[in-house]
């Protein structure tokens, strides 16, 4: 449980710290902006940093506990956003389980609330201290960066999904993996219907940033927050189309089983047909009736067998030239 306090003045991060029950007077003060970031915080440390900040309780409460839906909400001064991010170790998202991100932003400061497993943010952390330009602006462009390197992580796990896809149909249409096939199936198939649960929402999120009034986030992104929105888009359509190439893979594989289960059922009837009229002449041959005349030929036994013999083989044949066997 840890919340840290970065201070940027002019977009460069400085090195004086910034004590968490001290954030009001550094807000806004020469150019400063504030980054809070909390890390699976308590209520008491949340409640500490919202009254500093003066963030609306309901918001705070949000923040404090997860599986909360893709959104945002305005409030007098703060924008309220939360998201799902993905990334290498978390290769799907499920609300309530997944890398959830709660985001209070201002042009002044952010206030980033992570819950576990947490969501990394080195790179972030990276790519702002290399824009201290765009970073001067404050949270506008905070916030641009964060939901960029949300959606980046997504175009990546889209990659990892289309791999993970094309080995499924492999297993379940060329091999016709039974168990093991079926269960990586429904597995994908849930790591892409709690993905697109978080993506779909976003497009909702980023059409607001870029359209509304810009009463908090007053820098102007409109831009680069549609360059986003587009991507959202894309990526929910992929998701669509995962979604249908998971039905697609599972119809093969059934139509593979049925297809492998009719064969079967054609060689069995075919071996039986095959030792069944043998069977039927035996049994003719065995009724031990009196007047049967081959009973008293002298060639009536090996007669008996050669018509046994000669049935089985053609009817072998037959099934053999119509590929039943």
């Amino acid at each position: 449980m840890t919340v840290t306090a970065t201070m940027y003045r002019n977009g460069v991060a400085v090195d004086e710290p910034v004590a968490v029950d001290a954030l009001a007077p550094a807000v806004g003060t020469d150019g400063a902006f504030v980054w809070v970031d909390a890390v699976a915080a308590t209520t008491a440390e949340l409640a500490v940093v919202g009254d500093q900040l003066a963030l609306h309780p309901l918001a705070v409460e949000d923040a404090l506990h997860a599986r909360q839906r893709p959104k945002i909400e305005q409030y007098d001064h703060f924008l309220f956003l939360t998201v799902y991010g993905m990334q290498e170790r978390s290769p799907q998202v499920e609300p309530g389980g997944g890398c959830e991100i709660n985001l209070f932003v201002t042009p002044a400061f952010a206030v980033t609330v992570r819950h576990e497993p947490a969501y990394d943010f080195d790179e972030l952390r990276r790519r702002l201290d290399r824009a201290p330009e765009q970073l001067a602006v404050g949270g506008a462009f905070f916030t641009y960066a964060l939901l960029d390197e949300i959606i980046d992580g997504y175009l990546s796990a889209l990659d990892r999904l289309h791999l993970r896809i094309e080995e499924l149909e492999d297993s379940l249409v060329y091999h016709a993996a039974q168990v093991e096939g079926l269960q990586a199936a429904f597995t994908v198939r849930r790591a892409v219907i709690y993905s697109r649960r978080a993506v779909s929402p976003l497009r909702e999120v980023l059409s607001v940033l870029a359209r509304r009034d810009q009463s908090v986030l007053q820098h102007d992104l409109d831009a680069y927050y549609r360059d986003l929105y587009d991507h959202v888009v894309r990526i929910n359509e992929e998701l669509e189309t995962a979604l249908d190439l998971i039905a697609a893979a599972l119809e093969a594989h059934l139509s593979v089983v049925s297809n492998r289960m009719n064969e079967t059922v054609l060689k069995v009837s075919a071996w039986a047909a095959i030792f069944a009229l043998p069977t039927v002449i035996a049994s003719i041959y065995g009724m031990n009736f009196e007047q049967m005349p081959e009973l008293r030929w002298d060639l009536g036994y090996p007669y008996a067998l050669a018509l046994m013999l000669s049935s089985a083989v053609g009817l072998y044949a037959l099934f053999r030239h119509k590929r039943w066997l």
